[in-house]
């Protein structure tokens, strides 16, 4: 059973490359699901804005088949697929290019659990979808509350701006 590394700090997800480089768009909908979906309670649970056992946003079960996340009694979920684009908003799907195999590539996978009042989110892991139901278990990271807390408190374009692994670009004439 894995142990996935747990992200606590930008530094730490710039370093994992997850979303990158163009044109996947794991930065956009790790901000997006931080910003829409995520709600942290005066208690420190994770609330969940968006349901995943409803299928919002194209949330569907994640079965763990390659059991590249600890086994925690709780049911998986799994969203970022851009196959169905109107369930994502337009800065997440932007660059979606069906015959790009890496646009598609980025998801975001939660542990659920609930009482009579609420659905909130165990933990929240992003991962990297190999195609054809198969997940890369080294490029499968847990995010910290704190990092989702981090991620809440920027605009997007400062996010994207920190998190972005900055491209040499090659001088002309030098070799």
């Amino acid at each position: 059973m894995a142990q996935p590394r747990t992200l606590n700090e930008l530094a730490h997800l710039r370093e994992t490359k997850f979303g990158q480089p163009y044109p996947r768009h794991g930065l956009s909908l790790l901000w997006w699901f931080a910003d829409e979906c995520v709600e942290i309670d005066d208690d420190g649970k994770m609330i969940a804005r968006c349901d995943p056992e409803d299928r919002d946003f194209g949330f569907h079960p994640f079965h763990n088949s390659e059991e590249i996340l600890p086994d925690t009694g709780l049911e998986f979920y799994e969203m970022g697929n851009l196959h169905h684009p109107g369930e994502m908003p337009d800065n997440v799907t932007k660059n979606y290019d069906r015959d790009v195999r890496e646009s598609n590539a980025d998801r975001i996978v939660v542990s659920v659990d609930s009482d009579e009042n609420d659905t909130w989110f165990d933990r929240i892991y992003v991962t990297h979808h190999l195609g054809q139901g198969r997940f890369d278990e080294n490029s499968t990271f847990r995010i910290s509350q704190g990092l989702i807390k981090i991620i809440q408190n920027m605009e997007w374009s400062d996010f994207i701006r920190e998190v972005k692994i900055r491209q040499r670009r090659k001088q002309r004439g030098r070799r």
